[in-house]
């Protein structure tokens, strides 16, 4: 028997082996190291998760630019939300409401205790403090032996008047006690009238938007000169 053949066919054998157990290990680590990677799959589902992300933080922002932001509101309208003025036949239901006279310098107690009469001066608006008032004001107006021509009331919303408007509010004994004048004849009025129909002043111009209408469906006597 020939030994050389025999050690020859058994080293080839083990090197065979070696080169085996190699390629083995080769694949082992080449998956080792392929399961460490970042997938090129994986790319695109990170991009659209930023993306996604981003678009949420959009529409975030977008949606408190989008809040509606509180409306400035006068603090006068926490005690006085409505305001109603009985209007004269030549106050245009369309348009704004102004003092007959703004540039005029009649006191407060004068105006009440006397009226806006025709041919005198007054830069206050005269309104009541309540619809029922209003009406009550009318009614008088329209039981009376004169042709006042008043007729319908119009409702103003205090919280909308712009800040230049300036409120006399004469409800009271003591907030009138501030505009008495040295005539008693005209104070003894002026806190008769403005008890009665619980007045409130306003000097300035009341934009149309502040104000609406409610109409009177009753029967009205024809003006005369004389008017509240």
């Amino acid at each position: 028997m020939d030994t050389s053949n025999v050690t020859s066919g058994s080293e080839d054998s083990k090197i065979q082996e070696n080169q085996a157990e190699d390629k083995g290990e080769m694949i082992t680590s080449n998956k080792r190291r392929n399961s460490r990677s970042p997938s090129l799959i994986d790319e695109p589902v990170i991009k659209k998760t930023k993306t996604d992300c981003d678009k949420s933080e959009t529409t975030e922002e977008s949606n408190e630019e989008n809040i509606t932001q509180p409306v400035k509101s006068r603090k006068e309208a926490v005690k006085l939300p409505k305001l109603y003025r009985l209007l004269h036949e030549d106050e245009d239901e369309t348009e704004e409401l102004t003092a007959i006279s703004p540039d005029a310098t009649t006191d407060v107690a004068t105006h009440v205790a006397t009226g806006s009469q025709k041919g005198s001066y007054s830069r206050y608006i005269s309104t009541c403090a309540s619809l029922a008032n209003a009406e009550k004001f009318r009614s008088l107006k329209l039981k009376s032996g004169r042709k006042w021509g008043m007729n319908n009331i119009a409702e103003i919303d205090v919280g909308s008047l712009p800040d230049d408007v300036e409120i006399i509010d004469l409800r009271t004994r003591m907030l009138r006690k501030n505009y008495e004048i040295s005539d008693m004849e005209i104070n003894e009025k002026f806190h008769k009238y403005a008890r009665s129909h619980q007045e409130v002043l306003l000097v300035g111009t009341v934009p149309k938007e502040c104000w609406k209408l409610l109409e009177h469906d009753g029967e009205f006597p024809s003006s005369d000169s004389d008017y509240y």
